[in-house]
């Protein structure tokens, strides 16, 4: 991942030396944001692992990003952006979590359509060590049907590499279709969608095939003479994996660990000025599993301040 991040960097490097060169209408403009919260969690899980707990503990989030756009013409641009989370409880600190996210995108508008390619990645590291590092690259189309709403589709290929647990490497392949409705002169906006991914594992009992559907509606609106942003939304996610044949146990047999996820969200948030918002967010999970120890049900919830830059 430390090659990946300077692949990208150097890709980055060589797109600012390529503005010098682009004609005299194009931009480039750079935001940044920075957040601190309370955080609480019912169930401390990490699902990468495999990892659940039944104990519950607060604790406290930092997150920060640096997101840069060049419009390079009318129809051409290109963006990148850095992300930063840190999660850290006070109790049971083996389930700190902090995560590096990387991407830059690419994209090139005709008529009401866009097409574009996008690279990211991401390094997670749990109690201080590293456990996963993540790529993805996504080829997107997306069309403006009507000036109010929009479509998007995408396929996608993935890849994962664990630290210490090289059985769970994998590669991937997914796509996915979305559609954005917008009403309310633009305050309200409706989303649907729909996703299909296959991914292989180096052991087979971690191979699984996946579908899954998104639901979201999100409103702007005034409080207390406050800006404002409301949003809810809806997960469902269904996985097949590989039956496996035991025959090392007492009681030879297969091993089935299918598994249906679904998961509710709510968040609020609400400008105190321009650059300053309180954001809240709580989330409640409802995970079935033909292996019961992966069959749980989870709340989190925080709440916190953001400042943009």
């Amino acid at each position: 991942m430390k090659l990946f991040f300077r692949n990208m960097l150097c890709v980055l490097a060589l797109t600012t030396s390529s503005l010098t060169l682009a004609t005299t209408q194009s931009s480039f403009k750079l935001d940044g944001e920075v957040g601190w919260g309370l955080i609480f969690n019912s169930a401390l899980s990490v699902d990468e692992l495999d990892e659940v707990s039944s104990q519950s503990d607060d604790g406290y989030e930092f997150n920060g990003a640096v997101k840069g756009k060049w419009q390079l013409t009318d129809k051409t641009k290109l963006s990148s952006s850095y992300a930063y989370n840190q999660k850290t409880y006070y109790e049971y600190s083996q389930y700190d979590l902090a995560l590096h996210q990387l991407n830059i995108d690419g994209s090139y508008k005709f008529n009401r359509s866009e097409i574009g390619l996008r690279i990211d990645g991401a390094s997670a590291s749990l109690a201080g060590e590293t456990f996963l590092n993540f790529q993805q690259v996504s080829f997107y189309l997306g069309h403006f049907v009507q000036p109010e709403t929009y479509l998007r589709t995408s396929v996608k290929t993935k890849n994962k590499y664990f630290a210490k647990l090289s059985d769970r490497d994998a590669i991937g392949l997914g796509v996915s279709f979305d559609i954005f409705h917008f009403i309310n002169s633009a305050n309200t906006m409706l989303m649907l969608g729909l996703t299909a991914e296959k991914e292989d594992t180096q052991d087979n009992q971690f191979t699984y095939s996946g579908m899954g559907i998104q639901t979201k509606i999100t409103h702007k609106f005034r409080v207390f003479g406050f800006n404002s942003k409301a949003g809810v939304g809806l997960r469902f996610q269904r996985n097949d994996y590989q039956s496996i044949e035991v025959e090392t146990l007492p009681a030879e047999g297969i091993i089935e660990r299918d598994e249906n996820r679904q998961v509710i969200e709510a968040n609020w948030d609400l400008h105190l000025l321009d650059n300053l918002s309180v954001m809240t967010e709580l989330e409640h999970g409802d995970f079935n599993s033909q292996l019961e120890s992966q069959t749980y049900q989870q709340t989190t919830a925080s709440v916190g301040l953001k400042y943009t830059f």
